[in-house]
């Protein structure tokens, strides 16, 4: 039921049963392609995007998503009450795709888009940051549909451009959104808030922590960093939980990980809430890196979400001849 906390699991089979109810009573003669958020939710996607589309009642929860091609006629979205001897189970929007619908088989007679096809249908409608936050969720270390990867993203866009190109069109709207979040998405994350506690530092200038670091341990126990710079050794790990015997768990884990040499952040969810937060957190992992390379990478003014690949490419290319770059 949309409105309350519900888990990736609860989700897909609430979703399932209510598009198994509808495809029993539509009427059309091919079964529905459900898109936007009721794929995700048949997907089992572990990201709700209720608080990025309140404004956009078509993309709400107790609304079903369809697509059709161009060329179908665009069924009306259906709002009024059920007519006699019929029975409403939700109410509909239908969206219209101007290139090749690709999609995937939840359960019998249950089709949606692929994974990678409803990412770029929420392009139209999804911010930068929010693009890049659904996109990390599908590449998370476990979900419940298959294993994305950025290469699959990124094949998609190309389709998607070499089909323009080919008829002599222009790419379709969201297209030029998809690329910039590509450059920003990570694979195998394990949650909305290191995204964007990956996507703070980086605002700040600092260069791109990599993901989920496997660690050994001097007692031999392999562990893996959320977000770490190896070059300086500085780890950075977001805990939203509060009860008293993980504390003590996290406590024993930091202990070792700084006795391995690394300096260690934990944020924890209520001190990284407003941008005041984010900026402290940035300029101690910033100070951190600082005493341990000599490098001071750290912004006085954080940079808009979608200038920060611009800086990166930018750092690349003013690199001396035969250094790398932190980014």
């Amino acid at each position: 039921m949309p409105g309350h906390f519900e888990t990736p699991e609860q989700r897909q089979e609430c979703q399932l049963e209510t598009c198994l109810q509808f495809e029993r009573y539509c009427r059309r003669a091919t079964a529905c392609i459900f898109t936007l958020t009721t794929a995700l939710r048949l997907l089992g996607v572990d990201w709700d995007p209720a608080a990025s589309v309140t404004s956009m009642p078509r993309l709400h929860a107790d609304a079903l998503q369809t697509v059709v091609d161009h060329r179908n006629n665009k069924g009306r979205d259906r709002h009024a009450l059920a007519r006699p001897g019929t029975k409403r189970v939700a109410p509909t929007a239908v969206f219209v795709s101007s290139i090749p619908i690709e999609t995937i088989e939840i359960a019998e007679g249950i089709t949606c888009t692929t994974p990678e096809f409803t990412w770029f249908m929420f392009s139209r409608f999804l911010g930068l940051k929010d693009l890049v936050i659904l996109g990390d969720a599908m590449m998370r270390r476990n979900t419940l549909h298959e294993p994305l990867t950025l290469d699959g993203f990124a094949d998609l866009i190309a389709r998607v451009e070499c089909r323009a190109h080919r008829n002599g069109i222009r790419p379709p709207k969201g297209i030029t959104q998809c690329r910039k979040a590509l450059e920003l998405m990570e694979e195998h994350t394990d949650s909305v808030m290191e995204t964007i506690l990956r996507l703070t530092l980086e605002c700040y200038g600092l260069p791109r922590p990599v993901v989920n670091l496997p660690v050994r341990l001097p007692d031999g126990r392999l562990i893996f960093l959320d977000l770490a710079f190896p070059e300086a050794m500085v780890a950075v790990e977001y805990d939203g939980r509060h009860h008293s015997e993980q504390w003590a768990q996290d406590s024993l884990r930091r202990f070792a990980i700084e006795a391995s040499g690394w300096a260690y952040v934990q944020v924890i969810g209520l001190g990284f809430i407003t941008d005041a937060d984010k900026r402290h957190v940035a300029e101690l992992v910033g100070r951190l890196i600082r005493e341990r390379t000599g490098k001071n990478y750290l912004l006085s003014t954080p940079l808009p979400l979608e200038r920060v690949p611009d800086r990166r490419r930018e750092a690349w290319k003013e690199r001396p001849s035969g250094l790398t770059v932190a980014y």
